[in-house]
């Protein structure tokens, strides 16, 4: 199974919007920026993944996109089939009538259940275990201060 771009760049919207945990829609154009996917393609595949009903966007200056459901009830499974389909590991395996060796060929039951194994192990794989821990950042008014009062001699 070979993961497409779009699909990577799926996952990584997921997870950034996961990871955004403000309880308010991030925007596209942000999740665009901070993950290095081109804008028209993160805008298509977010309003992809609002039709699969993974996420909810709202428009507009304070818009943007949410999860439609809390991360660890999203599957990666769910993502990938709005990326590519769901996952297969050979055409053999999938298609009637691809080879013609198919009534003989042990190798493609092997491969069925590999699909299985693979659906499974994508399935009851979740979101909220393949996001990024959020560091807290430095409130800027609050260092600005204490940097002033460090550098300030004491009376």
């Amino acid at each position: 199974m070979l993961i497409t771009r779009r699909t990577d760049y799926a996952i990584r919207i997921m997870r950034a919007i996961a990871e955004n945990g403000s309880g308010k829609p991030i925007s596209v154009r942000e999740i665009a920026q901070c993950d290095a996917i081109p804008y028209q393609f993160a805008r298509r595949i977010t309003y992809d993944l609002a039709n699969a009903g993974l996420v909810k966007v709202t428009r507009g200056a304070r818009g943007g996109a949410e999860l439609s459901r809390p991360a660890n009830q999203i599957s990666l499974l769910d993502i990938i089939i709005v990326g590519q389909g769901k996952p297969i590991c050979s055409r053999c395996a999938k298609e009637e009538g691809w080879c013609e060796n198919e009534a003989s060929c042990a190798v493609k039951t092997a491969l069925q259940e590999l699909d299985v194994i693979v659906n499974d192990y994508l399935g009851n794989l979740v979101l909220s275990q393949v996001i990024r821990p959020v560091a807290k950042r430095p409130n800027p008014a609050t260092t600005s201060s204490a940097a002033k009062s460090a550098a300030t001699p004491a009376d």
